[in-house]
């Protein structure tokens, strides 16, 4: 199946497969499959990342029948090359990590079914092996102005075994889900975990209110594990699988400065993969929660990297490999205007623009001509379609257009046009 992934524009397409992604851990060791090739994971690591763009509440439910397939296709090949060896004994395991997805199967448990699915809340997962006590910590951001629940857990980890702690084994009570007990796939790849304290931490309270669970007189329905069923080298994408059979998928909860970072030096050295795996991270991480109705879209724009869609406009493709292409936008008049500054002579495209929604900007060329002092050569050029803005703050854009392409501009309202 990985031999059909191809990169087609800015996505990832999949040949069509009706088959399940693979369940690892026992079976998984016992599997005599080639790994997939570097590109082939690199395809698939952006593969799951578009799939997630858009999905509600982190679950299937959330998500249409062709994303679902396009992740259940780049998981397989992800665990089927398993990613760097030994992920509990990196450092680079350790730190906050966003939770994208999560298959929540019918054995997953209360708290599961109850906070993973709001799309409101973010959940995040706090992993700390090489502290003085090893922990992973479940926290669920009810936002800012409200709080958040922290779930507390000790972690045991084959190099770290936790003194006296012995591993959960036996399906459990159906009441909390049930928990499967197959070996992990992987020497160093799983973590134990028994649940010790939790509690609610609201803004408008000076205290704690304790999570209504009695964890210490629960008995191994307090305990799990967590398999790590991929990590990527940059330790930013990571696939786990836990012990009542749920699917996790996960990013590294960095700060947006450095994705930003990461990004510009991708472009700087032309690295296209990195940069399509940066920006899939960014689309996350978008600090902006309406961009296509912010006030932040008004400006000129220059243009710093894109990968053009097969069937992108002749002209965009030209425009789009000229040094000097800049978008002006004035939100408020909706209007529009792409310049190719050639010198001399300038390319000018004319449009006017609305927002469709929340994230999605209509855009409708009038015209465009060629332009030298006074003298307007027009080239006949008009079109209808729409871009979707995947990332947007003060000074930094992504967005994606009709036909796939995908394009990387930074404010330059200093340039005269």
């Amino acid at each position: 199946m990985a031999n059909n992934l191809q990169l087609q524009g800015s996505r990832p397409a999949f040949a069509t497969s009706r088959r399940r992604a693979v369940v690892v851990n026992a079976r998984l060791a016992t599997r005599r499959i080639a790994p997939p090739s570097p590109e082939k994971v690199k395809e698939a690591e952006q593969g799951v990342l578009t799939a997630l763009g858009s999905v509600k509440g982190r679950g299937a439910s959330g998500m249409d029948v062709s994303n679902q397939e396009l992740l259940n296709v780049a998981v397989e090949v992800l665990e089927r090359d398993g990613g760097v060896p030994g992920p509990t004994t990196l450092p680079q395991l350790d730190g906050r990590w966003k939770l994208l997805y999560t298959s929540r199967p019918g054995s997953a448990s209360p708290i599961q079914r109850t906070f993973v699915g709001v799309e409101a809340f973010k959940v995040f997962q706090e992993v700390e092996l090489t502290g003085e006590l090893p922990r992973v910590n479940n926290v669920v951001d009810f936002g800012w102005w409200l709080g958040y629940l922290k779930v507390e857990a000790e972690a045991s980890i084959e190099t770290r075994p936790l003194p006296g702690f012995t591993p959960r084994c036996g399906a459990g009570l159906p009441l909390f889900g049930k928990s499967f007990a197959y070996p992990p796939a992987r020497a160093n790849s799983r973590i134990d975990f028994q649940f010790d304290k939790a509690a609610f931490h609201l803004k408008l309270l000076p205290f704690t209110i304790p999570y209504p669970v009695p964890f210490r007189i629960l008995g191994d329905e307090r305990k799990g594990w967590i398999d790590i069923t991929y990590m990527n080298e940059d330790a930013t994408l990571r696939i786990a699988r836990g012990n009542k059979g749920t699917l996790f998928v996960l990013a590294k909860d960095l700060p947006v400065e450095d994705l930003k970072g990461q990004l510009m030096a991708a472009i700087e050295q032309q690295d296209n993969t990195k940069i399509l795996s940066t920006i899939a991270l960014m689309e996350q991480s978008n600090p902006t929660p309406r961009p296509a109705k912010s006030r932040l879209v008004s400006g000129t724009w220059r243009l710093l990297w894109s990968q053009q869609a097969e069937d992108a406009s002749p002209l965009q493709k030209w425009g789009s490999s000229q040094s000097r292409n800049y978008q002006v936008i004035d939100a408020k008049a909706g209007t529009l205007e792409n310049v190719v500054d050639l010198g001399v002579t300038k390319v000018r495209a004319q449009a006017t623009c609305k927002a469709l929604s929340d994230v999605r900007t209509d855009v409708t060329i009038s015209g465009a001509g060629l332009v030298t002092g006074p003298v307007r050569v027009p080239l006949g050029v008009q079109g209808t379609g729409y871009v979707d803005w995947l990332y947007l703050d003060e000074g930094l854009r992504i967005t994606r257009g009709s036909k796939g392409s995908l394009f990387v501009h930074m404010k330059d309202n200093d340039v005269k046009l």
